[in-house]
């Protein structure tokens, strides 16, 4: 149990998501109860319940958190000189696969928590919308690879097939080891989806903003999926 100091509003939240995590990854989301975070937190329950008032909410919070890390990732490699393209986009899926950051075990217990709770499944809808609103924040251009919704589910769960099985088999320095395999993998699916829509948008959308002297990256003013 984590003893009370004085903190401001933000850090408090932070201690509880802290806090929050841990728990979650222990205990797993569906047996962590609010008591189990009044007794970690150190704070009374009318404490706790005056930052939030379920499981759920310190659930969304977290995640968010991780799409916001994922999104500082991208942008770096983009600060890095990298160029919107498929082979960045498959560079960016792996990174995402392999990665063993300290919320990626919550984000575990959400994809398997909401296989039963509905409430769940729309957090994970929700945090999918946040990650494109938070994309075309930063003027990344995601629609630019033609990609359907349905390419889009299923990229998203190849990657959660990763992580999921790094996790539950505790093999993540397996798939760390061979995280450029997995680029590859994610690279031949994204070129087969390229050819088959014939002249990669990607490519002409780089052309078009090389023409107008724009910064490659860049295009104008798109949750994922979480972490």
């Amino acid at each position: 149990m984590v003893r009370n100091k004085r903190l401001n509003f933000d850090e408090r939240k932070q201690q509880i998501k802290r806090a929050a995590a841990r728990i979650f990854t222990e205990k797993g989301f569906e047996n962590t109860t609010m008591e189990d975070l009044v007794k970690e937190t150190g704070l009374s329950k009318g404490g706790l319940y005056h930052y939030y008032k379920n499981t759920t909410g310190i659930l969304y919070d977290i995640m968010l958190d991780g799409i916001v890390y994922r999104n500082k990732v991208i942008m770096r490699s983009i600060a890095d000189g990298s160029r919107w393209s498929i082979e960045f986009l498959a560079e960016e899926m792996a990174k995402k696969a392999v990665d063993a950051n300290e919320l990626m075990p919550v984000y575990v217990e959400l994809l398997l928590a909401k296989k039963r709770n509905s409430r769940l499944e729309e957090v994970y809808k929700q945090l999918e919308r946040t990650t494109f609103e938070l994309f075309e924040a930063q003027h990344i251009d995601t629609k630019s690879f033609g990609l359907t919704s349905n390419q889009v589910t299923f990229m998203t769960f190849f990657v959660n097939a990763i992580i999921l099985s790094a996790n539950v088999l505790k093999e993540h320095a397996l798939v760390q080891s061979n995280q450029a395999l997995i680029k590859e993998m994610f690279l031949f699916i994204l070129k087969q989806i390229d050819s088959g829509n014939g002249t990669s948008r990607a490519e002409s959308a780089h052309a078009q903003q090389q023409c107008k002297s724009r910064p490659h990256v860049i295009s104008s003013p798109s949750a994922k999926e979480p972490l």
